[in-house]
């Protein structure tokens, strides 16, 4: 039973990071109907981003010392006072990093936000008026462009960079059970939910989420009614790059910055896929519940098994529901 909570735990935190991922997929579908197969991708720039102003700005000549390595009086004697290895030393070396991390997200939101605008006004609009189908294989090409410019402009290498949150160890029970969690992953957690809920809730009561689900109904009717369509596209393209950035941070404190963590985009395209192309709610459900199947398959398998579950899942319910959990029964299959 404890391992059973211990990794149905762990797999809930994976599910709200696959959650977070999936909302920008979701976005531009319903506003363009068009599957972003790049997000992966840009998740991943988001993740260089990340990397480029949390570890490499602050290392740079020019940059103060206190970006790097932040050490004012009050917390160097903190620091000399606290057990070694203890949570509290966790807390402070991550207070110590905090200038470069809050340049490092503030950094990549801007960047990725800047970089869905640019591929939106250059590749995606362009197309307005054209077949679904060609505006779908332009984010195929993206995939090969993303992926060649980032061995152009960062090295292959896989790098670490500074965890968002302090990493510290959490150690609580449930019954007899002793449950061991990391503090980031947690922390990491929460932001998720959070985005991903305060997303829905702004595509649901503003007038600019109003806007898109109006231009996904009929974009004849929405430029009728006043809607900029060409603004609610870009719209899209951004609030996807700009969770796409957060998420990449998160992916790159969890399992570095390289460039497979574009691969981890078409795993979360299978539970969207299973989730409904249209529907928030129906892709979180699949969000959690994938990744709790695949702590599931991990612990009883081995991780080699856990990789195919998002696939085997989406085959199997689109077998029974072509659209997905909860998605829009005139969704067109991919």
């Amino acid at each position: 039973m404890g391992q059973f909570l211990q990794f149905a735990i762990n797999g809930l935190m994976s599910g709200a990071i696959y959650a977070l991922i999936a909302v920008g997929i979701v976005s531009v579908y319903k506003a363009t109907k068009v599957v972003n197969f790049a997000h992966g991708y840009l998740i991943m720039f988001g993740a260089y981003f990340y990397f480029t102003f949390a570890v490499i700005v602050p290392q740079a000549a020019w940059a103060p010392a206190w970006l790097a390595s932040w050490q004012p009086d009050w917390l160097v004697a903190a620091k000399a006072d606290a057990p070694m290895f203890s949570p509290l030393g966790a807390v402070l070396d991550w207070v110590s990093n905090l200038p470069r991390i809050i340049l490092g997200i503030s950094g990549a939101v801007i960047a990725n936000a800047l970089l869905g605008r640019l591929v939106e006004r250059t590749l995606m609009r362009p197309l307005m008026g054209q077949s679904i189908f060609a505006m779908i294989m332009v984010t195929v090409g993206l995939i090969s462009i993303l992926s060649g410019a980032s061995s152009i402009i960062w090295t292959a290498d896989a790098a670490f960079v500074p965890h968002i949150a302090p990493n510290t160890p959490v150690r609580f029970s449930i019954g007899d059970t002793m449950i061991f969690l990391f503090g980031a992953d947690l922390v990491n957690m929460v932001i998720a939910l959070l985005l991903f809920g305060g997303i829905v809730l702004w595509v649901r009561y503003t007038k600019s989420g109003i806007a898109i689900r109006a231009t996904a109904e009929d974009q004849s009717t929405a430029y009728s009614m006043g809607i900029s369509v060409p603004k609610v596209f870009s719209r899209a393209w951004v609030l996807a790059c700009t969770t796409g950035a957060i998420a990449g941070a998160i992916l790159a404190t969890r399992n570095g910055v390289s460039p497979t963590l574009g691969l981890f985009g078409f795993s979360v395209l299978a539970i969207v896929l299973l989730g409904g192309l249209d529907s928030y709610v129906g892709v979180f459900i699949a969000a959690m519940s994938v990744g709790v199947l695949e702590a599931m398959t991990q612990w009883k398998l081995g991780g080699e098994w856990a990789e195919i579950v998002p696939y085997v899942a989406v085959l199997l319910v689109l077998l029974v529901r072509p659209h997905g959990l909860m998605g829009s029964k005139e969704v067109e299959r991919i």
